[in-house]
């Protein structure tokens, strides 16, 4: 792209040139007018191309249990920012270790517990099922905690229950919005404790861990929505033996 500029101006030369003397067609000044065309083209491409400025910012280290989102919050940037800049197709398998560059960012933050995650989890237990929207198996929006009949499930953050109810093949389920397009679901339950329009904090005790609806096993079905999409729970909670930026 750079030579095409370059031409147009030898051209423009070459032009200069022969019109300077019309009456003179010869073969030296022909060739004295090339030359110099062929100089300014020379000249023109030799040029050394200018450097894009770096852009400020700094790197950070991802520890055992932060993500992406954990950096989104500390250093106040999107996720989607730091998706494009550090070129990452795959937030969900960052291994710890990993530098992740911070645009705009001038020094590296110590991030303390309070901004691991504005979630907490809701039943502690294994895992028995995990996300996967992108094919090459069942599709599934949530995770599926394993528990014991009867056990508390808790809300994973403030918030207010939306709906509180059976709902399908979830069973009894409880959908709980946390604004800001955030809302959390609860699936499976034995028993519910809140109602829709109810206000609840995190931690609060909302159902117990059951296995109604289609489920083959007691066990928690947990779904995190943004903006009615859903999103990967072991990329926001804070239990580093699972989340997915773990050593690998």
């Amino acid at each position: 792209m750079a030579g095409k500029p370059a031409r147009s101006r030898a051209i423009l030369f070459l032009f200069v040139c022969l019109a300077w003397n019309p009456l003179v067609t010869g073969w030296g000044h022909g060739m004295a007018c090339a030359a110099s065309t062929n100089k300014v083209v020379e000249e023109t491409e030799s040029r050394p191309a200018k450097r894009a400025k770096p852009e400020p910012g700094i790197y950070h280290r991802l520890e055992k249990g932060q993500t992406l989102s954990t950096l989104s919050r500390a250093y106040r940037i999107p996720v989607a920012t730091l998706l494009t800049v550090n070129q990452i197709t795959d937030p969900d398998s960052i291994p710890a270790g990993t530098p992740i560059f911070i645009p705009g960012a001038r020094r590296t933050l110590s991030i303390q517990e309070d901004h691991a995650s504005w979630l907490a989890w809701p039943l502690r237990g294994r895992i028995m099922t995990r996300y996967n929207i992108r094919g090459g198996g069942r599709h599934h929006d949530g995770i599926d905690i394993d528990g014991e009949l009867g056990q508390p499930i808790r809300a994973a953050a403030d918030g207010r229950v939306l709906e509180a109810g059976r709902e399908g093949r979830y069973g009894k389920a409880i959908l709980i919005d946390h604004g800001h397009d955030w809302a959390t679901f609860y699936a499976h339950a034995s028993e519910l404790f809140v109602q829709a329009d109810d206000w609840v904090e995190q931690g609060e005790v909302i159902a117990l861990v059951g296995r109604s609806g289609n489920a083959r096993g007691t066990h928690l079905h947990f779904e995190i929505r943004r903006g009615g999409r859903s999103v990967n729970p072991l990329v926001l909670l804070p239990d580093p033996t699972v989340v997915a930026s773990t050593e690998r």
